[in-house]
């Protein structure tokens, strides 16, 4: 054995190669965590400068003065000779109904319609588990003009429901492929117990089967809300009455012909970004889990 062989083969030779390791993908995932998250701080900083800073050469980084005149613009308090006044508290109504909508109507079919191909040995559940891949590879811009169509023969633009229909069309057979995966997790005897003991089916799923599987149910409940706070393909297409608009429309207020403020812009999407971040890092156990565990079986 050479010398080199035996240096290589020592304890602490192999010790300081672990550590340089770590310490390289330490390295690495810092740096892509910077990646990520700049794009974050530079829009919180631009929506708190000053008008004659963002548009500064070289760019400032860090805002020399805090300027929260287009938060309090935002909400309910604008400037002497406005144009036009914007109801910041209006927007995030909107968002509201839109993503609570979303979340309710999704789960509302995806519970069920995940049971049944999970635990019933149903004529057809394979195309139909092809067809939900397949599904999920289509545009959203896509499926716009031929729901716009139906909508409108149906008397349902300008209303909210459409656009809580259409974003849990294009949730619903995610949802569905996370909670299944989740359901086929959860032993039948459990499920069997119940029924011997007594209670119904949907008892059994409620009671049971359902509890188990939280972190899946968290995940796509928060994936289906996502949706729907931040649509904007929908809501551009469906709802012609500015009324009804939800935040990321309210980014247009902001832009005109000659003149883009960009203190307006960054501060709606920050509006929009803050409540995301904060359910994430709340509920970030369960969004993995579920995630992750909806993933492979």
């Amino acid at each position: 054995m050479s010398v080199e062989q035996i240096v290589l083969r020592a304890p602490g030779t192999a010790r300081l190669r672990r550590r340089f390791s770590k310490s390289m993908l330490f390295a690495v995932a810092l740096l892509a965590t910077t990646v990520y998250i700049f794009p974050l701080f530079w829009m919180i900083s631009t929506s708190v400068k000053e008008p004659a800073d963002i548009v500064r050469d070289p760019p400032l980084i860090f805002p020399r003065s805090i300027n929260l005149d287009i938060y309090a613009e935002l909400f309910g308090n604008p400037p002497e000779g406005a144009q036009i006044p914007i109801d910041g508290l209006r927007y995030m109504k909107n968002s509201l109904i839109i993503g609570a909508g979303t979340m309710l109507l999704t789960m509302a079919f995806a519970v069920p319609a995940a049971y049944g191909l999970a635990r019933f040995r149903l004529r057809g559940s394979g195309p139909f588990m092809m067809l939900l891949l397949i599904t999920q590879m289509l545009p959203e811009v896509l499926l716009v003009i031929p729901m716009f169509v139906f909508f409108r023969e149906l008397q349902l633009t300008n209303k909210y429901i459409s656009v809580i229909i259409a974003d849990a069309a294009l949730t619903l057979p995610f949802c569905i492929l996370i909670l299944r995966t989740g359901f086929l997790q959860v032993p039948r005897d459990l499920e069997e117990a119940a029924l011997i003991d007594g209670t119904t089916r949907l008892g059994a799923l409620r009671r049971v089967i359902v509890p188990m599987i939280r972190p899946n149910l968290v995940a796509v409940t928060l994936l289906a809300f996502l949706v729907g706070w931040g649509d904007f393909v929908f809501s551009l297409s469906f709802l012609q009455n500015q009324e009804l608009h939800p935040l990321a429309l309210g980014v247009y207020n902001f832009i005109g012909y000659y003149r883009i403020r960009w203190e307006g812009v960054m501060a709606f999407s920050t509006i929009i970004a803050i409540p995301v971040i904060v359910v994430i890092l709340a509920l970030q156990r369960y969004f993995v889990t579920g995630l992750t565990t909806g993933a492979v079986r």
